[in-house]
């Protein structure tokens, strides 16, 4: 198991990121090979199994707690390619924030970088919101697309029992573009993974951290930028992360991102980037 929760200070922000669990999978198995093969440095870490943790990060500020993602631990099956054998998750994630200092209630605002359920199985429990006092915000894109409008009208399917009961309880808020939620807190269109996928700036006393969601998933994207999943749209992902790079690489920003253990940077090669574990 990944460590659980951690923080760390980012100007006046305290920012603690969860680990709800890890699942397993070789990249190879989530992306198309390239018609040269991949690329000669990185195949071994491609093809081989590795370990990855379901991070979801809480942005406290004296005027602001925002929660960027709420993916709650939902055990693979034996039979499943993601099943870790003997494997022990950690505490829920909504208990991990209370050992935090995280206060539920308090939460104002809930940042979904995308539709994949990993990232917002856990809004509500039980037929209610986890986050009572919350706006959540996600991607217009995503919310107005036809898979999530028919799955709303399941009452048995993930979007129904998390956003559609938002929804219903006026919490939702579909994102358009870009975002301030104020006190150096920005939500950025980052379109790729998901046509409706968004990331996420803290910005305070000239620190810069920026909670990255799937724009990454391994460290091996930043080093090239134009291997991704397949599922991802080419064009879209390899602007946002051009976008992200550039705007990273000037703040000397710390990267926090869904699937990645360690907290990173992005150092310029002169011929690209790198992520670098900060």
């Amino acid at each position: 198991m990944s460590e659980p929760w951690r923080t760390r200070r980012v100007g006046a922000a305290s920012v603690t990121i969860v680990n709800v669990g890890d699942i397993q999978g070789a990249l190879s198995g989530w992306m198309d090979e390239p018609p040269d093969g991949w690329p000669a440095p990185y195949a071994a870490r491609l093809t081989q199994v590795q370990q990855f943790p379901i991070h979801c990060v809480h942005i406290g500020l004296p005027g602001l707690s925002v929660l960027v993602d709420a993916g709650m631990f939902d055990a693979p099956s034996p039979d499943s390619p993601y099943f870790i054998p003997a494997y022990q998750p950690p505490p829920p994630f909504q208990k991990q924030l209370a050992q935090a200092g995280v206060r539920l209630e308090n939460i104002s605002h809930v940042v979904i970088t995308h539709a994949h359920g990993d990232h917002f199985n856990g809004l509500t429990m039980d037929g209610r919101p986890v986050f009572p006092n919350a706006r959540c915000y996600l991607g217009r894109a995503d919310w107005e697309r036809a898979e999530m409008q028919k799955a709303l009208q399941s009452p048995q399917s993930t979007e129904s029992r998390t956003f559609g009961v938002l929804a219903h309880a006026g919490l939702m808020e579909a994102v358009e573009g870009d975002r301030a939620l104020g006190d150096g807190v920005q939500i950025i269109a980052a379109p790729g993974e998901t046509p409706g996928h968004q990331i996420v700036r803290v910005h305070s006393e000239g620190q810069t951290l920026y909670c990255v969601g799937d724009l990454y998933h391994d460290p091996v994207e930043a080093d090239q930028p134009t291997l991704m999943v397949r599922w991802a749209d080419p064009k879209a992902t390899l602007a946002s992360r051009r976008a992200l790079a550039e705007a990273a690489l000037a703040e000397n920003a710390l990267l926090v991102a869904t699937h990645i253990p360690a907290v990173g940077r992005l150092r310029d090669t002169g011929a690209g980037v790198v992520w670098a574990a900060a």
